[in-house]
């Protein structure tokens, strides 16, 4: 039995596993910091404390299991920027992916440095990454950066608050920008330039099967738990999510339907991006490499447009049955708050094709849920054209839900498409290799066979392309595609 963790932006789940089953969830919110343009930022300590209100949540009617747990994973946000000083006290609240503060500070670093990350690191490195939110911190608050002697990641920083120890793995440091993703290591002269006025303390860098080591003492009793609960590598959400969706070998996408949408494969080689600048070429955390890439406006546009026609959630499906295909020609370019792919931050919305007898709710639905996949499907040609190759797709996610979403997925990209019983991928991704870490200390385990003997998909969901809808979609993709790059001009 087994607790994984998935610290994510708006909280922290738990959930206690076994063999594939959930037997208990808790979930504790956080509250983020917005006091300027572009900020987000959170209290690190608030995460642990949610970490540990989660857990008494999960077990709360089932408290008699805590004796047969052996092992806790962590998901954590990617990027999120954690300080610590010499006395390991955290020095500032951590600054989150999605602070968009250090834009300017990461290309006056890379410019005056002459630097190419992606040849440098083999990734693209953007603002999102931790990099930038270091910069940011010496040239705003040179205060705190000249305390700093420890840094992590915030599934790092769990890690660190459950055993004492200070590790990284690959996958969760593939996405800091000084972490060279071919040696996975890293990468000192890169650190160099940024000068720092103390000492460094250097991580043990673990490989994804590895221990961070057991849960300390005092936490031991503070969750009552056995002190030889171990506590594995973890990782990023994403990486985690990888594991919870079974996409841990070659030949398989995921797609996450959310407030953004990721869509990611995996590869035992490290995949050449440096002519894919949409592509986040991540180490995964299960010893090889996650392509993947990203879009904005998913599930937050197609909810946008709800509230906007009077309509909920409830009704989703039945208003895109009764559209037909092509939303009788309305063509909705949904970038509500920019765009990420393409890269257009300051990208606005559309509607084009509009007639007196199309501008119906029906159809402006259909229209901007047609429109969102097509960005998906953008995804998905992005991790094609660097080689990448995947024959089925498993979606997650909020907006796997709607049955109708689904087949229109599985249409526009010609796959075959399974969800997964359980919808907390990361959360049980991250106990699935707690699973693997524990089995490996006995004997070696493949990952592979642990994901194939627990995982259990919903057969209901699954969905397979129609082919008349795949060769319809077609012509309405490029369509949509020669509206989208017109459309994007004015904005570049």
């Amino acid at each position: 039995m087994f607790i994984g963790i998935d610290c994510g932006t708006q909280g922290t789940k738990a959930i206690i596993w076994q063999d594939g089953g959930i037997l208990g969830q808790g979930y504790t919110p956080h509250s983020t910091i917005m006091e300027q343009l572009g900020q987000r930022e959170q209290r690190p300590e608030e995460w642990f404390d949610a970490l540990i209100a989660s857990i008494d949540k999960a077990f709360k009617g089932i408290e008699q299991h805590k004796s047969a747990i052996k092992g806790i994973g962590i998901s954590g946000q990617q990027h999120g920027l954690v300080l610590l000083d010499q006395n390991d006290q955290v020095i500032r609240d951590a600054l989150l992916w999605c602070d968009t503060r250090p834009q300017a500070t990461l290309s006056t670093f890379t410019q005056t440095h002459d630097l190419n990350l992606v040849e440098k690191l083999g990734i693209q490195v953007p603002v999102a990454f931790s990099l930038g939110k270091l910069l940011w911190v010496k040239e705003n608050d040179p205060i705190s950066f000249r305390r700093i002697h420890k840094m992590m990641l915030p599934h790092d920083y769990l890690n660190w608050c459950l055993t004492g120890r200070f590790t990284v793995e690959p996958g969760d440091s593939s996405g800091t920008g000084w972490f060279d993703t071919y040696s996975k290591s890293m990468s000192e002269d890169l650190l160099t330039l940024i000068d720092f006025s103390n000492e460094l303390a250097q991580p043990e860098i673990l490989q994804s099967q590895d221990i961070v080591g057991t849960l300390h003492p005092s936490i031991a009793e503070k969750l009552g738990l056995s002190t030889n609960v171990i506590v594995s590598s973890g990782g990023g959400d994403n990486m985690m999510a990888a594991i919870g969706t079974g996409n841990v070998e070659n030949g398989q996408l995921t797609i996450s339907l959310g407030t953004s949408g990721t869509l990611f494969s995996h590869s035992f080689e490290q995949v050449d991006s440096r002519e894919h600048k949409d592509l986040n070429a991540f180490c995964s955390s299960t010893n090889g490499y996650l392509p993947l890439a990203s879009t904005m406006n998913v599930t937050t546009a197609n909810n946008q447009i709800l509230s906007l026609i009077n309509s909920d959630i409830s009704e989703f499906d039945t208003l895109l049955e009764s559209s037909p295909i092509g939303a009788d020609g309305l063509t909705c370019l949904p970038f509500f708050n920019g765009a990420r792919l393409p890269n257009v931050p300051n990208a606005k919305g559309a509607l084009q094709g509009i007639t007196a007898t199309n501008l119906t709710p029906a159809n402006l639905l259909k229209a901007t849920v047609e429109a969102v996949t097509f960005n998906l499907g953008l995804g998905a040609n992005v991790l094609k054209s660097a080689g990448v190759k995947f024959d089925r797709t498993c979606v997650i996610g909020g907006g796997a839900k709607s049955k109708m979403w689904r087949q229109l997925i599985s249409d526009v990209t010609n796959l075959p498409l399974w969800c997964p019983v359980s919808t907390e991928a990361a959360a049980v991704g991250a106990a699935i290799q707690a699973c693997w870490a524990h089995e490996n200390l006995y004997q070696p385990t493949q990952i592979t066979d642990i994901c194939s003997n627990t995982l259990k998909v919903d057969e209901g969901k699954s969905v397979t392309p129609i082919e008349k809808n795949v060769q319809t979609y077609r012509t309405i993709t490029e369509s949509y595609q020669y509206h989208l790059s017109r459309h994007m001009a004015q904005f570049v």
